[in-house]
């Protein structure tokens, strides 16, 4: 099969654990995109904290940031946003009232920005945020200001016992009238159900010209379960939790931190004829 589009998450698959975009993958990046395929980023942070990972030489690269709430072409495809699904208003005013004062950080993201209130309580977790991620915050007093609006999406940020305990809560409380995914033991994510990485990718597809077959995705966590399932080939890193490896296509037998990408394009090109 000949992909047309490579669809990576970052942190546990195209990054190693210490954030490195090794030079096997940053070739196999390349070697992809000079054979034609879109190269497309899924990750979700904000777009800001992922620049510094496109190769120099490679300077075409679609984006969908925020778990897919927010879709980007590259410039090959106009470099036009073709996916926004924010977060309803009254969801986003829930989770920030209820919040306040719990043993938990709580990252709002809107108009490209993610904002949070530093106290003796998130400051712990807003560091760890920040050392995971590279994310910029910024820090206010309250997040008042915001009632009403429709961010992109709200985490939680912290300890995991705190934070399986509120999974357990808001996924009864809310069911699947709100996507609510975990993508690290002290993440919770609310997002709106169309803001996936599945839904994103989709889009992106569509304003491209590639059907589902035609794309390749690559994934370790719960939230690139959407992209892994839909995509003609689905590899989930040979790190990823069981139930990631059950909605792919095909387990990796390399991790994010063997150069795993790099391999299964070693792979892949063994079976391809390439079109240009």
């Amino acid at each position: 099969m000949n992909y047309k589009l490579f669809a990576f998450d970052l942190d546990g698959t195209l990054l190693d654990d210490t954030k490195r975009l090794s030079p096997a993958n940053k070739q196999a990046l390349c070697e992809m995109a000079a054979q034609g395929a879109v190269i497309a980023f899924a990750t979700g942070r904000l777009g800001s904290s992922m620049q510094k990972y496109i190769p120099e030489a490679l300077d075409d690269v679609a984006i969908l940031i925020l778990n897919g709430a927010e879709v980007y072409t590259g410039r090959r495809h106009g470099s036009r946003r073709v996916h926004y699904a924010p977060l309803s208003g009254t969801v986003a005013d829930y989770l920030v009232d209820y919040g306040r004062g719990r043993e938990f950080a709580l990252n709002y993201y809107i108009d490209g920005n993610l904002y949070a209130v530093r106290d003796k309580q998130t400051a712990p977790w807003i560091d760890v945020y920040f050392q995971q991620t590279g994310s910029r915050y910024q820090l206010l007093p309250s997040l008042e200001r915001f009632r009403g609006r429709r961010p992109s999406k709200v985490i939680f940020v912290g300890p995991a016992p705190v934070i399986d305990k509120e999974e357990h809560y808001f996924r009864n409380l809310w069911g699947d009238s709100v996507y609510i995914c975990r993508t690290w033991d002290h993440y919770l994510e609310f997002l709106d159900p169309r803001a996936n990485k599945g839904s994103g990718l989709e889009a992106l597809a569509a304003a491209c010209g590639i059907t589902w077959p035609e794309i390749a995705a690559f994934g370790d966590a719960a939230n690139d379960i959407p992209m892994l399932e839909k995509a003609g080939l689905g590899i989930a890193m040979a790190n990823a939790p069981d139930e990631v490896k059950r909605a792919a296509k095909r387990v990796s037998p390399w991790t994010n931190n063997e150069d795993g990408v790099a391999k299964e394009w070693g792979m892949i090109k063994k079976k391809i004829v390439v079109k240009r």
